[in-house]
């Protein structure tokens, strides 16, 4: 009798994730950064497309594929101070999760922080579930080439930068100058902080 029970939830199982499945040998692509992702049929015929970014509306909470490598530490920064988030596994990807509601359109809103390669890419969709169509997505770029320690410390590590970027540039733009034909300047690069005056 137990044998029977568990072979029908092994089945049970098996069926559910057949349902689940999607099929999108026939969905169309589009490259962002250096990654080729699949797009849903829903998706397709984008408001625009350039190496930096794959979006479908003009207003980017509806789908968007961004390419992050080139402002990654402000973007990030931003996410975590206005968003939700949470740690995930989409298609064997680490990924953060990150949803908030805007009141302007009165729509829960999604972004999926994850890495391809040595890439760092976000999907933003309307709603606050991870959907098959997103999994699938993630799915259809190669895997990452970070440890899950690995993902986790370089997004720690840019919003610790973040925030002593905006610390500092709130200091300098708070302090008062009797000079107007200069301003002070604050840059973060990988040769560290470094201040000046610009004429």
């Amino acid at each position: 009798m137990i044998r029977k029970i568990l072979f029908f939830l092994m089945a049970l199982a098996i069926l559910i994730g057949a349902v689940n499945a999607i099929d999108s040998s026939n969905w169309t692509t589009a490259t962002v950064g250096y990654e080729e992702f699949k797009i849903p049929p829903q998706y397709e015929n984008p408001y625009q497309s350039d190496f930096h970014m794959y979006e479908f509306d003009e207003d980017i909470d509806v789908f968007t594929i961004r390419y992050v490598n080139p402002a990654i530490m402000d973007l990030y920064g931003y996410f975590i101070e206005h968003n939700q988030a949470k740690k995930v596994k989409v298609a064997g990807h680490d990924a953060v999760h990150f949803t908030t509601y805007d009141r302007h359109d009165e729509k829960n809103n999604s972004k999926l922080w994850f890495s391809s390669g040595e890439e760092f890419y976000y999907i933003a969709w309307r709603g606050n579930k991870i959907t098959p169509a997103i999994k699938e997505i993630v799915k259809s770029s190669s895997d990452s080439k970070f440890s899950h320690k690995e993902f986790y410390d370089i997004l720690n590590d840019e919003y610790k930068n973040y925030k002593i970027v905006n610390s500092i540039e709130s200091q300098v733009y708070d302090y008062p100058t009797k000079d107007k034909g200069h301003h002070s300047f604050v840059s973060f690069g990988s040769n560290g902080i470094n201040f000046g005056v610009m004429t």
